[in-house]
C-alpha cells in the first residue's frame, strides 16, 4: 500500500481507502453496518436533489453536459446520506467552496498516487487548503451530529461511527473516504450509462 497511503492521506486521513489488511477489513465492516439499517430506506433525503437535477435538466436549452450535474447531484445525495444534510442546505458560498476544493483535492490525490512513492514531489500549495477546507466542512456535521442528540436520526450514520470509533477526527476521516466513494464513482456511473 506504502505509496497510496502517503499519497491520499492529506485528503483522506484515515479511511478506508489508504488502509490495508485488518485495518481495511475493520473499516469496511464498520462502514457497511449502517448502510444496513433500515433507517436508510427512507428516501426523503433524495427529493431535494432530485428536484433540483430536474430543475436544471427542463430549465435547460440545447445540449446539456450531464457530467458536471450529475456529480452535484451526487454530491447532495452523498452528503444527505452520511451528513444528515444535502451540501444544498448550506449556504450557496461555502457550497460552492466546498464542492471546489473537494474537486481540487481529489484531483491532486489522484496525481500524487500515480506518481507512487514519488508522490511527495507534487504538492501544489492549494492542495493542504483544500484537504483542510474538506475536513473543517466535515468536522462541522460530526460537531454537531454529536451535540444534536434530539435529531438522532438524522445524524444516524455519524452516530453508528462514533459509538465503535469513538474518537471524532476518525469518523470524519471515514465520512470523507465514504463521500469520494459516493460522488465520484456514483456521478460517473451516471455518466457513462446515459
Amino acid at each position: 500500500m506504502g505509496s497510496r497511503r502517503g499519497a491520499m492521506f492529506p485528503f483522506l486521513g484515515e479511511g478506508i481507502f489508504v488502509q490495508d489488511g485488518t485495518s481495511w477489513k475493520h473499516s469496511r465492516d464498520l462502514l457497511r453496518r449502517p448502510f444496513l439499517k433500515a433507517h436508510y430506506q427512507d428516501l426523503k433525503g433524495f427529493s431535494g436533489p432530485i428536484e433540483n437535477l430536474l430543475r436544471t435538466l427542463t430549465s435547460a436549452n440545447g445540449i446539456v453536459d450531464l457530467q458536471p450535474l450529475f456529480f452535484q447531484f451526487t454530491l447532495e445525495t452523498t452528503t444527505a446520506l452520511i451528513f444528515g444534510h444535502a451540501v444544498e442546505h448550506v449556504d450557496g458560498k461555502n457550497q460552492d467552496d466546498f464542492a471546489s476544493a473537494f474537486d481540487y483535492a481529489s484531483l491532486v490525490s489522484a496525481l500524487r498516487s500515480r506518481l507512487t512513492d514519488f508522490h511527495w514531489v507534487y504538492n501544489p500549495s492549494g492542495y493542504r487548503d483544500a484537504c483542510n477546507s474538506v475536513k473543517d466542512f466535515a468536522d462541522g456535521f460530526v460537531k454537531r451530529a454529536l451535540s444534536a442528540k434530539e435529531d438522532s436520526n438524522r445524524y444516524a450514520f455519524i452516530e453508528d461511527l462514533y459509538s465503535e470509533l469513538q474518537d471524532p477526527v476518525l469518523v470524519r476521516d471515514q465520512l470523507v473516504n465514504v463521500l469520494l466513494a459516493g460522488r465520484d464513482t456514483t456521478a460517473c456511473l451516471l455518466s457513462w450509462a446515459l
